[in-house]
């Protein structure tokens, strides 16, 4: 049985299939698969950033997918469902990425000083300004701005 980041891997690693009639010239078609290779790129970041914060991710993850309403959610067997906004090819892995920073900013929100009750970051700024630290300047603008 596959654990729950084996199958958004699995979900990010998908071809996103673009069709070319959906786009007047070459240019704008490489353009949005550029952006769509960029996606998969910030996931990784994002993938890789959770591991290093979050102990038991996959038990974090499987409860955030199956109580959310967002787009990508899990359903009663297990399996990961996408309700497609507008165009599934660029919205797919943005929606994998919005998962995992949700629950990357919740760990530094919910994060308490090692003596006392207090959190260690006074407001959302404080929390930008330490996320930056660990993500590219283009991951941070995007999903933590």
């Amino acid at each position: 049985m596959k654990s729950t980041i084996e199958k958004l891997v699995k979900f990010v690693n998908q071809k996103p299939n673009l069709e070319f009639a959906n786009y007047g010239e070459l240019s704008s078609y490489r353009k949005e698969s550029r952006e769509i290779t960029s996606d998969r790129k910030d996931f990784f970041a994002l993938l890789s950033l959770a591991q290093r914060r979050i102990d038991n991710l996959d038990t974090q993850l499987t409860n955030y997918l199956s109580k959310n309403s967002g787009r990508l959610t899990i359903n009663e067997n297990g399996n990961l469902e996408y309700c497609t906004g507008q165009y599934f090819p660029t919205e797919y892995r943005p929606a994998a990425n919005r998962v995992l920073s949700n629950l990357i900013w919740a760990s530094y929100r919910d994060e308490l000083d090692t003596n006392s009750p207090n959190p260690i970051y006074k407001d959302g700024n404080e929390i930008r300004k330490e996320i930056r630290r660990n993500l590219s300047r283009r991951v941070s603008n995007c999903y933590f701005n």
